[in-house]
């Protein structure tokens, strides 16, 4: 053997380091390589799902902020409806009532005129019974005593007066 001292063989060390050699690179090839792969794509995937919630998300507050536009759009357009429902509603209202007020109106006018020509008939009535008294009572008085007629008159009148009021009721 050699001179080294120890009992050193240097052919030895240089096997098991041969050996040692082999063994990493095996378990480099074997183990680490596949395992380092493993957690390279296992890192990328969970990147992926990262970034793909990313976007899920961002795509989501586009989508809800564009909801919340179309509804204040909705609600403004229903603010606007509703106004005009009101503005027509109110006018109907206002055509119902100016027609109503024409109807008073023109009934207020018929009986205006009805109780004009009731009045004017009236009139017409107590003048011609008028007429018709004193002409019975001038005839009376041509023809009979003036104390007579002159009662007479008077009884005419107040024969007239209650038929009139018996007509009014």
């Amino acid at each position: 053997m050699s001179g080294l001292p120890l009992n050193i063989d240097i052919q030895q060390i240089l096997l098991h380091m041969l050996n040692f050699v082999i063994l990493a690179g095996g378990l480099y090839f074997i183990l680490y390589a596949p395992v380092k792969k493993f957690m390279d794509q296992r890192e990328a995937h969970y990147a992926e799902m990262d970034q793909a919630a990313a976007d899920k998300l961002a795509e989501a507050e586009k989508l809800a902020a564009s909801h919340q536009a179309q509804l204040d759009k909705v609600e403004d357009e229903l603010r606007e409806r509703r106004a005009e429902s009101q503005k027509i509603a109110q006018a109907a209202a206002q055509q119902q009532l100016d027609r109503a007020q024409q109807q008073a109106d023109q009934i207020i006018a018929g009986a205006r005129k009805s109780a004009e020509s009731i009045r004017a008939k009236a009139v017409a009535d107590s003048q011609k019974e008028l007429k018709e008294l004193a002409m019975a009572a001038a005839e009376k008085l041509a023809l009979g005593s003036s104390r007579d007629a002159f009662d007479e008159f008077l009884n005419l009148a107040e024969e007239g007066k209650r038929n009139e009021q018996h007509e009014k009721a």
